[in-house]
């Protein structure tokens, strides 16, 4: 009898405890989602006033809070039951933490079929006359990794066998003197570290794991004489918008650049790739229409096909 009593009572521990690990998981989730609330509501405020009064600290704070918003989202989704191993969550579970309505993926993207194949019998009877009532799709979003190339610029020579002079076309432009490195691979390298914040050491490991070696120091050179070549550009911008550079000059005339083009909802890095590639070609007469405004309105678009 002692037996069972101890048994039981041991049973109602183990209960109690267990209610309040619930109780406590339950507070932390919900206080987890408060906070995240809260940062969401900070970080859009300090967005809406991003492009008036910036400062250098402020953008700190800004990219702060949102690593703080990052990290404590991922550890409430490392916390969620429905993300644990086997776990099979109800539908009413599974929405009791407000999620992201998700939207569907954009419809230019390209879409590759994976068809699962179908049994040739009937799992119940065995019979083989299968007729198709239709088909259920679920769509995964993948990334294709990047790929590098090297474009060989042949300038044939030829000699006249009459006068026996030698001729042979002139070389074309590049966007960076002594440069090596194309239009598109330029932008990257420009959006990377005035738009994502990716520091040009963090760039070179991301090339060199890629198997592409770009020492910082050559990738800094290639960022200086890209902001010597859109100095004209450059000046046209900050007359426009009348920027004010508040971090440095050359960070600001690029910063300047990627902004402008947000703001005129043009992807920078494939404007900054377009106009690397045409800038020295653009008489300066027209330049003005390598404005961001300009290039939307004119339709320019640098096809990725082509480069």
């Amino acid at each position: 009898m002692e037996t069972g009593t101890s048994e039981i009572d041991r049973l109602r521990a183990a209960l109690v405890a267990s209610e309040a690990a619930r109780q406590e998981a339950e507070q932390r989730a919900t206080g987890g989602e408060a906070m995240v609330a809260h940062l969401k509501l900070l970080i859009a405020r300090m967005r809406q006033d991003r492009f008036g009064a910036s400062s250098e600290r402020g953008r700190r704070l800004l990219d702060q809070l949102e690593l703080e918003l990052e990290d404590l989202e991922t550890a409430i989704a490392e916390d969620d039951a429905a993300n644990a191993p086997g776990a099979a969550i109800s539908s009413e579970a599974a929405s009791e933490r407000q999620r992201p309505a998700r939207q569907p993926f954009p419809a230019d993207l390209p879409r590759e079929r994976v068809i699962i194949p179908v049994p040739a019998q009937c799992p119940c009877c065995g019979s083989s006359r299968l007729a198709k009532l239709g088909e259920s799709v679920t769509e995964t979003l993948e990334v294709i990794p990047r790929r590098f190339k090297v474009i060989q610029t042949v300038r044939e020579k030829f000699s006249c066998r009459d006068c026996e002079s030698i001729t042979q076309p002139p070389a074309p432009f590049h966007p960076i003197a002594r440069g090596r490195a194309g239009p598109w691979l330029l932008s990257t390298i420009l959006t990377g570290k005035f738009a994502d914040h990716l520091p040009l050491n963090c760039q070179s490991a991301a090339f060199a794991r890629e198997g592409i070696d770009l020492h910082t120091s050559t990738l800094a050179d290639w960022v200086g004489a890209c902001t010597a070549t859109l100095a004209p550009l450059i000046a046209q911008v900050r007359a426009h918008e009348r920027w004010s550079p508040f971090f440095g000059q050359r960070a600001a005339d690029i910063y300047s650049l990627v902004v402008t083009a947000k703001l005129n909802d043009i992807d920078p890095q494939a404007w900054l790739a377009e106009i690397l590639a045409r800038i020295n070609d653009q008489p300066v007469s027209r330049l003005h229409e390598l404005l961001p405004w300009n290039w939307k309105t004119s339709g320019h678009r640098y096809h990725t096909q082509a480069v």
